[in-house]
């Protein structure tokens, strides 16, 4: 039995298109930044601001984070995901300046000590006490 084979098509751009693709086939940036040019068709993903926590706050406690920046409140905190028996983590991708927090065990407890800073984009790892 043969099998059917289609004709490959050749997609034409107009002359000015073409043009562009070629200058930037070598790899080149477009204009408008190296990601996803300048019309806003492909967001630049933005680096992971992280708080790691490495506490056993043992079981059926819970820690959350209060601060400013990122949407946080000293009112009112914001859960932390349990990674693991000891490791607790807070992360987002919409911090644009730096993080100023405090951990809580239940969102009523305050750990000991200074308010912790973390710079937008970065990782700090701490180990809070109660």
């Amino acid at each position: 039995m043969k099998s059917k084979r289609t004709k490959a098509t050749e997609l034409r751009l107009p002359v000015s298109e073409e043009k562009t693709e070629s200058a930037n086939a070598g790899g080149a940036p477009r204009p408008g930044g190296a990601k996803g040019g300048g019309n806003g068709s492909t967001p630049v993903a933005q680096p992971v601001t992280e708080v790691v926590a490495r506490v056993d706050v043992g079981f059926g406690n819970t820690l959350f984070i209060r601060g400013q920046g990122n949407g946080l409140s000293w009112e009112r905190g914001t859960r932390l995901a349990c990674a693991g028996p000891s490791t607790w983590v807070w992360s987002t991708r919409q911090a644009r300046e730096r993080v100023v927090f405090k951990l809580l065990l239940n969102d009523e407890i305050w750990a000991k000590g200074e308010d912790v800073v973390v710079g937008a984009g970065q990782r700090v790892e701490i180990v809070p006490g109660f």
